[in-house]
């Protein structure tokens, strides 16, 4: 099966988490073997909107670039980069279109190559398709995933101090976002989610009717790979262990200011991964002074197999309305223990190989941690039921396999 994936970025450019999981599917349907291709916005311009075409692995990329003045808004319809996207899912003779993020390329890409005659599945890694700030939460925090379907007014307030153009327009495009937001789901012949929570959700948002809707969890690349063994905990530390992008939502700071408040030296915390921005990493470099912090930058799935030597304990302490949670998956593949926050699918991901905190509350987490540390038993049971129902890459694209069969006429 010819099969082209739609995504807003792709390695090795930006790592994240539908990266990840769009690199890991290709591979896996290769292996099957299926003709993956990949069509990926990009971050980089070019004056002239062109496209960068190489193989990766195997597969074969093409990273179309944005002219200078073609950005993203409220309203991020692209005309010109859906009509060159559709031309390149055309000269790769695609059996079936795998939409995962029309970031960085058009939000009205489904509702053209539909148009087009082309099955159009899509997987829905986020709310980018309702949500401006993709993960239905506001700058302070607050959770819109109890507000479906969203009101216009609250995300004209959400978005406003972010829109330099006033009002008036903002209030425009919303609507058309919103116009075309229908026009896509509209489009979709079928809808993957990757958790029980996300698919409430879009049950709530009236875009999508319930034989549409299918729950297939992400699969991790690290399940059933070998990790070092776990380190001994008889010399009574509890060192903890966080990573992914950091972002001001992914919750770092609640995690640093809940070590700040315990304030025990047999208290540590490893750091992997890199700022989303300059201002953010100095604020973590600032709330971790005073700490037994590590902060190691970037990594590759080697450094994470080797963490369960070093570490006791993951922590993931979100603000995000996270949809599944792939550092869940990565650190249970290991073995390690999790604590994340309760928002979104979290708590699901976790399931009995951990557990769970409020959201922007330091101090309830700063209060297990302590518990931990007076009594560490705990993570002993969570540890035995880490690597329970975990998806591996060549069984989630099996299931994929069966949705595409029944999308297609």
């Amino acid at each position: 099966m010819r099969i082209v994936h739609l995504v807003h970025q792709y390695p090795p450019e930006f790592r994240g988490g539908t990266e990840v999981c769009v690199e890991s599917l290709a591979a896996a349907q290769l292996e099957r073997g299926d003709l993956p291709t990949i069509i990926a916005g990009s971050d980089q311009r070019d004056p002239g909107g062109g496209v960068v075409t190489d193989t990766q692995d195997g597969v074969s990329v093409h990273r179309v670039r944005r002219s200078p003045d073609e950005n993203y808004s409220m309203d991020y319809r692209l005309p010109r980069v859906a009509e060159v996207v559709t031309d390149l899912v055309h000269a790769a003779a695609a059996d079936v279109v795998h939409l995962h993020h029309t970031l960085n390329l058009s939000a009205d890409l489904g509702a053209h190559l539909a148009a087009a005659g082309l099955p159009v599945v899509a997987t829905l890694h986020d709310f980018t398709t309702v949500c401006a700030r993709f993960f239905l939460a506001r700058p302070d925090g607050e959770s819109c995933a109890e507000s479906f379907p969203l009101p216009s007014d609250r995300c004209i307030e959400c978005v406003l101090p972010d829109f330099p153009a006033g009002r008036e327009e903002l209030s425009r495009q919303t609507e058309a976002r919103r116009a075309s937001a229908q026009g896509e789901a509209a489009a979709w012949r079928r809808a993957i989610v990757p958790s029980q929570a996300v698919a409430d959700r879009w049950r709530r948002s009236g875009l999508l009717d319930e034989a549409r809707l299918f729950v297939l969890p992400h699969p991790t690349r690290l399940a059933g790979r070998t990790a070092t063994p776990a380190r001994p905990r008889g010399d009574g530390r509890l060192v903890l262990v966080t990573w992914g992008h950091l972002a001001p939502a992914k919750g770092t700071l609640d995690l640093l200011a809940a070590l700040s408040q315990v304030n025990d030296p047999r208290l540590s915390l490893i750091v992997l991964g890199e700022p989303t921005d300059l201002a953010h990493g100095a604020a973590l470099i600032t709330a971790a002074s005073g700490l037994t912090v590590e902060f190691r930058g970037g990594y590759t799935d080697a450094d994470l197999l080797r963490l369960p030597a070093e570490a006791d304990l993951a922590v993931f302490p979100s603000r995000a309305e996270e949809t599944f949670g792939l550092v869940v998956a990565e650190a249970r593949a290991l073995g390690l223990p999790v604590i994340s926050s309760d928002r979104g699918a979290l708590p699901e991901s976790v399931g009995a190989g951990g557990t769970i905190v409020p959201a922007a509350d330091p101090e309830a987490l700063a209060e297990l941690l302590k518990g931990l540390l007076a009594d560490p038993s705990p993570l002993g049971l969570w540890s035995a039921a880490t690597r329970e129902d975990l998806m591996t890459p060549a069984a989630h694209a099996d299931r994929v396999a069966e949705h595409y069969a029944a999308a297609l006429p």
